[in-house]
């Protein structure tokens, strides 16, 4: 039974999206982040905002910028902007991304420049014909002392599709 009401729900969905993937639509999205799917007494409160905006350059095809600012509480903060490339697949709102991305980090006593590739895979469940809740798994991947500047998140954002 379960299963049955997902996929309805899953059918739904993809229902209610209708030209907001097409050529020459543009979206905005703000996202609080930080919300880590690993737990550790190292890092102690991580909280963050992250922004992004794009344009739909061919359809279901997306070209991203972004910026990210991360308070964390016994780390090091980060700044982090970038770019890359998101491919929705149909119109049902499911979407994986790719892109680099620079990333500060600092506290009080250091500071560090690495760069990531930044791969994900969201939702944007549409609420209307232009808001639409995007629930996101993202992964950091740093491209030097990859165990020790890496992260696996999830962040849940609001965009706009017009």
């Amino acid at each position: 039974m379960k299963k049955i009401l997902f996929i309805l729900m899953l059918l739904v969905s993809c229902i209610q999206a209708k030209a907001q993937f097409e050529q020459g639509s543009w979206f905005a999205n703000a996202s609080l982040t930080g919300l880590n799917l690993s737990h550790s007494s190292y890092e102690g409160t991580n909280f963050g905002i992250s922004v992004s905006g794009g344009t739909f350059v061919g359809d279901c095809f997306a070209l991203v910028v972004n910026f990210k600012g991360e308070f964390i509480e016994k780390g090091h903060d980060q700044t982090t902007y970038g770019a890359g490339i998101r491919y929705y697949f149909g119109d049902c709102g499911v979407y994986a991304g790719f892109g680099l991305a620079h990333k500060h980090l600092s506290n009080e006593e250091f500071r560090k420049n690495i760069t990531c590739f930044t791969p994900e895979v969201g939702y944007a469940f549409m609420i209307n014909d232009n808001f639409a809740v995007e629930p996101v798994v993202y992964y950091d991947l740093s491209l030097k002392h990859t165990s020790d500047y890496s992260k696996l998140g999830f962040k849940i954002g609001f965009g706009i599709y017009f």
